[in-house]
């Protein structure tokens, strides 16, 4: 047993898909539930903006983006929480890539019933690629997306052990490999965040594995969505590399795309130190393109 539990460490540290600090991550007690909030404004739906959270996270991860852009913007904001999600490891380990855009399209279907015209979408990480998805199968119902740390693909060391994995035998990968550990921590360098942040502790391998094929369903897209994106990454993401965002950047059919790098940022950056400047762009951003797309 000592030899299989060493071995679910190295290939936890391997994935680095946890993140990165100074110990195992912890569960902790910020608010994991759904946001929704509505234009107060009477008369008037305002624009529509759908935030979705990471794998193995929960609306907390977006909730201050969320916040942001309707306290700021006025826009109306629904940041659902994913099929799968807000429970236990094994109850995310039921669910495929298939769930989890469902819940996000049931999502932005629930937030076109509420607002007038086509809708923002800022996905952070899973939720990036959930938003590229919806953008390929919805563009009329899409007006510009903000897309945060997405992972199209594993680095090379992580494909290697991903692809190690699948060779162990199946009882390994049902029992002691079923599940890896975050090791490393939450990766968010602003350390009251990462005290609160209430995600999970550990990965489900199969739903790692249904991340990666989502990624190949995406970069396939990318070159047919031309809606405008804000692509924004945190340079001390441990979790995903940043050639990620360039290949979103190099590989999208948009005439309008923008970047943000922060220079402070972990891979959590709506939770991170420099959260008030993501706030800002994608606040501005959304706000010039949806009032477009509204007026036409």
């Amino acid at each position: 047993m000592f030899c299989v539990v060493s071995l679910a460490d190295s290939l936890a540290k391997l994935l680095s898909l946890g993140g990165h600090g100074a110990q195992q991550a912890v569960p902790g007690d910020g608010d994991a539930s759904a946001v929704f909030i509505k234009n107060p404004q009477p008369g008037r739906a305002g624009p529509g903006v759908l935030c979705l959270h990471g794998f193995s996270g929960t609306p907390f991860e977006v909730r201050p983006l969320a916040l942001g852009l309707a306290q700021q913007q006025g826009f109306t904001v629904l940041a659902p929480v994913l099929a799968g999600h807000g429970h236990t490891a094994e109850a995310l380990a039921l669910t495929r890539w298939q769930d989890w855009l469902a819940s996000a399209e049931a999502a932005l279907d629930r937030l076109l019933g509420e607002v007038d015209g086509p809708v923002a979408i800022a996905g952070f990480s899973l939720g990036g690629l959930l938003a590229l998805r919806l953008a390929r199968l919805r563009p009329h119902d899409v007006a510009a997306l903000a897309i945060l740390a997405a992972p199209l693909r594993l680095g090379p060391t992580q494909t290697r052990a991903m692809a190690a994995i699948q060779h162990l035998p199946a009882a390994l990968r049902r029992g002691p490999l079923a599940f890896l550990p975050k090791r490393d921590g939450f990766d968010v360098t602003d350390e009251d965040m990462k005290r609160r942040n209430p995600g999970l502790p550990a990965l489900p391998l199969v739903g790692v594995a249904s991340l990666l094929e989502l990624g190949t369903v995406v970069r396939r897209d990318l070159p047919f969505l031309t809606l405008p994106t804000l692509v924004a990454h945190g340079d001390k993401d441990h979790t995903v590399p940043i050639e990620d965002s360039l290949e979103v950047l190099g590989s999208l059919g948009s005439q309008v795309v923008e970047r943000l790098w922060l220079r402070q940022s972990g891979h959590l950056l709506a939770l991170d130190v420099e959260r008030a400047t993501l706030i800002e762009a994608v606040g501005r951003f959304f706000g010039a393109h949806l009032a477009a797309a509204v007026s036409t």
